[in-house]
């Protein structure tokens, strides 16, 4: 039987909630409706029945992300996941597109022409033990982010990863807690949201000059939250990992990232992206 690709309309969102469920992915209804929101979708249909979906998010001229790329159960193994991936890049020909697969997803990603260049390491903890001290670097001082600061934490987000996202920092600063710390010039040296997702409460995005602000961010996040749920997905790369497992944040998962097109890299002294907003959305 044929399959029908289509837009995402905010009538599919049940649909996908449901396999993401069959999947025992973690995503609310709540985080569908934000991925839709901040991004594009495309569904794919047989006999007029939701098969599968994927999303993709632009972010700036040259950059984009793939992620929540599902296929019921049922339908696996018949080249949907293909189809949705094509449809999607389609919408980016002219972009370095990122993305972070499964194990199982992997195989096809390169077979499209997404290259491997490290990995994400995810944390979580279903009841967070103790809320870590939060130790402020010398000379910054903390404080909730506002609606005026999405220009410069925007810029600041793009040193990170090569991505211009104001409408997610808007997002994270109008709708959801994001603090940064700033030193007596008013000079901001790194941010981060916790906003609810999942199971639970999620840490990122987290961008910060070194992992001693990216610390004591994520510990300002956490004040409050003793015997939540807390997850923050970092890169295997950067040096937070082992502070995380310290403060009762286990790994539980390990997805691969790629890349179609020129990774970025960001320059010496310059901000690094210490945990993701999601692993969809980067």
């Amino acid at each position: 039987m044929s399959i029908r690709l289509r837009a995402m309309t905010q009538d599919d969102i049940e649909h996908g909630y449901a396999i993401t469920q069959q999947l025992k992915w973690p995503h609310r209804r709540e985080d569908w409706q934000q991925a839709l929101a901040l991004g594009e979708g495309v569904v794919a249909e047989e006999q007029g029945k939701f098969v599968g979906s994927a999303f993709g998010w632009r972010w700036g001229d040259s950059a984009a992300t793939i992620g929540l790329v599902v296929v019921n159960p049922d339908c696996q193994g018949r080249g949907i996941g293909k189809q949705l991936m094509l449809a999607v890049m389609e919408k980016f020909p002219d972009c370095c597109i990122r993305l972070h697969a499964t194990e199982m997803g992997q195989g096809l990603y390169e077979k499209l022409g997404f290259v491997v260049t490290g990995a994400i390491q995810q944390h979580q903890t279903r009841e967070l033990a103790a809320e870590p001290a939060v130790n402020l670097p010398t000379g910054l001082t903390l404080r909730n982010a506002q609606v005026g600061d999405v220009e410069g934490l925007t810029e600041l987000d793009h040193q990170a990863h090569g991505m211009w996202r104001a409408p997610l920092i808007n997002t994270l600063i109008a709708e959801h807690q994001t603090v940064l710390l700033q030193d007596a010039q008013q000079r901001v040296h790194g941010f981060a949201s916790l906003r609810r997702f999942g199971h639970g409460w999620a840490i990122g995005p987290v961008i910060a000059l070194n992992v001693d602000i990216a610390q004591a961010l994520i510990s300002a996040l956490m004040q409050g939250l003793r015997g939540e749920f807390v997850r923050i997905d970092t890169d295997s790369a950067l040096p937070l990992a082992s502070w995380l497992e310290s403060i009762g944040l286990i790994k539980v998962d390990a997805p691969t990232t790629m890349y179609r097109g020129m990774p970025w890299s960001p320059q010496a002294g310059e901000m690094q992206a210490f945990g993701l907003m999601t692993q969809a959305m980067a």
